[in-house]
């Protein structure tokens, strides 16, 4: 009994230490393979901040052969596959991602961008939308934000210009005091047709910032579009006179427009000059918009064609108003209007 004994002690001494054995070894490997993977891993990271995808590709592939399974590195990979172009296999990595947690905002942003590759506007905006609405790590609001604007610029391009605003107008609405964003929000509008939206960013960011000099340029530009030529000239004044002081030129197209507006200025035939004045510039108006009616029509006639528009502002040339003389003008202001509407449609018309 005690032979036996002392032989069932030494087995189990020599089983604990091939035990104790064993668990160093595999611990010592699993240590080796995690330490192998955070470093293909690394590698991976540094080579997709590089804007090297397939470098990523076959570091990150390589970390997963390590660690299996691990999600941070899987998100990575996917990311690589679709800088790299391989918008399917990356698509559907982030699919088989999203079914575990169809409420990560970076998933479905991803997914977002990879369905508006592929020409799938519904899917791309139902991406988008989600998240908008997923959860995000760090500051959620400046990447919920992001994802808005980046939307609405996805709208503008597919010509949604009443769904890209809306967009704006709530991202806007969200972040009332960052003037960055209002300028942003201030072109993209402007691009979206929505100048009266538009132009109230950029006098918002005047009201805070009066010597930007690009806000200035900008809005009055749209002024200058909108038709209100004295609120362009100063405002492109201001422009002018604020890129001067800081040693940077104007651009040509803010020079061209404060000419364009000054010249419009000093012919616009306002109610405000004195009778002499306003007939004078009316006179002038209609013998400028007579020479590009007569141009015009016989350019048109040259090439064989007609014009129905044309033909309605003949009558109007050919009537008596249009021929009135200054002394008929000053006495009537009634016949000042028609000229006046006359000079404007043939404008709009021939142009």
């Amino acid at each position: 009994m005690v032979h036996d004994a002392l032989t069932f002690l030494g087995l189990a001494l020599v089983t604990v230490v091939l035990f104790g054995v064993t668990l160093l070894l595999f611990r010592s490997f699993a240590a080796h393979r995690d330490e192998l993977a955070r470093r293909w891993a690394g590698r991976g990271q540094a080579a997709l901040t590089a804007g090297k995808p397939g470098d990523a590709i076959v570091a990150l592939r390589t970390a997963l052969s390590y660690a299996p399974d691990r999600r941070e590195y899987e998100l990575l990979l996917a990311q690589a596959l679709g800088d790299a172009g391989h918008t399917e296999e990356s698509y559907n990595y982030f699919l088989g991602l999203w079914e575990t947690r169809p409420g990560d905002g970076f998933i479905n942003l991803r997914l977002a961008r990879l369905t508006a590759a592929k020409g799938d506007a519904r899917e791309a905006e139902k991406f988008y939308r989600a998240s908008i609405y997923g959860t995000w790590e760090g500051d959620a609001t400046v990447r919920r934000r992001d994802v808005r604007l980046e939307l609405a610029r996805y709208l503008l391009e597919q010509h949604d210009h009443n769904g890209a605003r809306s967009e704006l107008m709530i991202a806007g609405g969200n972040n009332p005091d960052d003037m960055g964003l209002a300028m942003t929000l201030a072109g993209m509008l402007q691009e979206a047709g929505a100048q009266t939206d538009a132009l109230t960013y950029y006098r918002k960011v005047l009201a805070a910032e009066p010597r930007n000099g690009r806000a200035l340029a900008s809005a009055g530009a749209l002024e200058f579009a909108l038709g209100d030529f004295e609120e362009a000239r100063r405002l492109l004044e201001r422009a002018v006179r604020v890129r001067g002081t800081a040693g940077v030129a104007a651009s040509a197209v803010t020079g061209a427009l404060l000419a364009k507006s000054e010249r419009i200025l000093e012919l616009m035939p306002s109610r405000r000059l004195p009778s002499q004045v306003r007939v004078a510039r009316i006179l002038a108006a209609r013998t400028l918009a007579k020479k590009r009616f007569d141009a015009c029509s016989a350019e048109i006639t040259s090439m064989g064609e007609s014009s129905s528009a044309l033909q309605g502002l003949s009558s109007g040339w050919a009537g008596k108003d249009s021929g009135a003389s200054a002394n008929a003008l000053r006495m009537n202001e009634d016949v000042q209007d028609a000229t006046v509407k006359l000079v404007f449609d043939t404008e709009v018309e021939t142009s």
